[in-house]
Order: C-alpha cells, then sequence, then structure tokens
C-alpha cells in the first residue's frame, strides 16, 4: 500500500513539473528581458500583457506560432498607456500573432519600419495583425532618411482601427511588399484606421499607402483597402498608389488630402464607395487616376 502510494504521488508531481503553470497563460512583463523570456515560452492561446509605462529604447522581435482559434497576443495593460519610444521597432514573424493597444511616440525606428511582419526574409508572420494602436510623430532624426511605419510581408495579415499621424520623413507610410513568394497573392487587409495629416514633403516618396513597387507590379496581391479616413494626408500627389493586380478600396474617405488614389501600376483593381472631399483651400485635392486595364470606378462621391 505504502509504495502504491509513493508511485501515484511521484507520478503526480512528475506531471505537474510538465504541466505548464496556468498562471502563465496571461503572461505580465515589465522589462524587455521578461518580454523575451515570454515570448520565447509562449504557446496558442497565450496572452503577453506588457506592463504600462514607458518602454524605451526596446527592439521586440515577437515570433510564434499561434492557431486560427488560438492566436498569441501580444497586448498593452491598458491600451494606449504602454509607451514605446526611443530608438525602438516591432517585428513579428510566424502564425496568427495579434499586437494590440501599442503607442509609438517620441522615438524612431532603428531599422527601415516601425512595424514590420517578418524578422528577416526567411521568417514572415501570416495570418498577424496590428490593431487598436497608435503610431505619432515617429519620424527618423532626418527628414531625408528613409522609413516605412508598417511594412508587410507574408499573407493575410492585417493593419485595423489604429491611429496613425504625422510622418514627416521620407517613405511610406504603409507599404505592402511582394517580393518573393510567400508574399504574392496576400489578401492583407487594411481596415478601420484613422490616418492622420501628413505635411507636404516634395516630390516622391511620401505616399500614405504603397501597395507594392515597379518590380513586382505585374504581381497579383489581393489588398483589401477599406474603410478608412485619410485626413489632410498631403505628403504627396499619390496619396494612395496601387502598384498591383486586384487590390480593392472601398468606402474610404478622403478629407482635404492633397492627392489622389491611383493605380499607378497593375491592373483590374475596384474602387467602390469613397469620398473625396475638399474645400476652397485644398487646390491640389485629387480624385482618382487610372493607369492600366480592368479597373471598376463605382458609386464614388467628389466634393
Amino acid at each position: 500500500m505504502m509504495k502504491t502510494s509513493l508511485l501515484a504521488i511521484s507520478a503526480a508531481l512528475l506531471f505537474f513539473s510538465f504541466t505548464k503553470n496556468p498562471d502563465y497563460q496571461y503572461g505580465y512583463v515589465k522589462n524587455i528581458a521578461e518580454l523575451n523570456a515570454a515570448i520565447d515560452s509562449a504557446s496558442p492561446g497565450d496572452e503577453i500583457i506588457m506592463a504600462n509605462g514607458e518602454w524605451k529604447d526596446v527592439q521586440i522581435k515577437f515570433v510564434g506560432y499561434g492557431t486560427e482559434k488560438q492566436p498569441i497576443t501580444l497586448k498593452a495593460e491598458t491600451a494606449g498607456k504602454v509607451l514605446i519610444s526611443g530608438v525602438s521597432d516591432l517585428k513579428l514573424g510566424g502564425d496568427y500573432l495579434v499586437v494590440s493597444g501599442l503607442h509609438f511616440t517620441n522615438g524612431y525606428s532603428p531599422s527601415h519600419a516601425v512595424v514590420e511582419f517578418a524578422i528577416n526574409k526567411d521568417t514572415v508572420a501570416n495570418h498577424s495583425k496590428l490593431t487598436n494602436s497608435v503610431i505619432l510623430d515617429y519620424n527618423k532624426p532626418q527628414k531625408n532618411q528613409t522609413d516605412l511605419w508598417v511594412l508587410f510581408h507574408g499573407r493575410h495579415n492585417e493593419l485595423e482601427g489604429c491611429y496613425i499621424a504625422g510622418k514627416a520623413n521620407r517613405g511610406p507610410t504603409v507599404r505592402i511588399d511582394l517580393a518573393g513568394n510567400h508574399s504574392v497573392k496576400n489578401y492583407h487587409k487594411i481596415t478601420n484606421n484613422y490616418f492622420g495629416p501628413r505635411p507636404p514633403k516634395g516630390g516622391p516618396s511620401a505616399e500614405t499607402i504603397q501597395l507594392g513597387n515597379s518590380y513586382t507590379s505585374m504581381a497579383p496581391s489581393y489588398t483589401l483597402v477599406q474603410h478608412n479616413f485619410f485626413d489632410r494626408c498631403n505628403g504627396e500627389v499619390e496619396v494612395i498608389s496601387s502598384k498591383t493586380n486586384f487590390n480593392e478600396f472601398r468606402n474610404n474617405v478622403f478629407y482635404k488630402s492633397e492627392g489622389s488614389l491611383v493605380t499607378r501600376h497593375g491592373n483590374y483593381c475596384i474602387m467602390d464607395g469613397n469620398y473625396f472631399i475638399g474645400d476652397k483651400n485644398s487646390e491640389q485635392i485629387g480624385g482618382v487616376r487610372l493607369i492600366g486595364t480592368g479597373h471598376w470606378v463605382t458609386n464614388n462621391y467628389f466634393f
């Protein structure tokens, strides 16, 4: 009897030693070392919660492999109160990752993007999302230095419900990159965001959204840009530059934005239900400019 009980106790202790502490599912981290450890240990369904306050000079590499029903989430303790500042950036790699509630301010990226859906060319993100976050005035020290604020790679990624404003240096605010087989036919979504004022840069390379580039202009993207508000996005003459095939632009508002929605390269795009609103002080206001073939322009309002 004694031997049987000892065996049972030993088996139970062994089981618990290999079972994840259920409290870790909601991992609360207060510094970059704890954050890196939590990311390394994260499993599908886990939430990593960043403590409120200033996180200065942090380079976050969020690598993980969640599932459709159990994504891995990196979120602020309180949305808007986790301030990412100084020389900082965020890179995502893996599957089914969610980042929510971060606020990038008072700094700039040490790399070519503030938020990038890739760790490197071999490790990209898929089925991942940046949501309910802010990037505000997060500019490089020199105006002629180039970067992007959100750079898409991979497939089925999303920028949703974010506040993005004040980009003053060279480079599109958001770019969809189609280089490599892992990024074509990507079905990305840019939805329900506020793109705030962007001052005129003078010359090109100051789009608010650029989909592809001249080198990948004949590739199919299937990106959806929908329900966004473009408020005085005056960086250059193309507020949106579509340079790939099969993109859709639906139900967006362009308010006093001195530029146009342009199908710069590529074909077979849809522009439906958008509002273009200017006034007598917006002499450079644009509408839709078409290049290529097979486009549909329907149900738009120009004022």
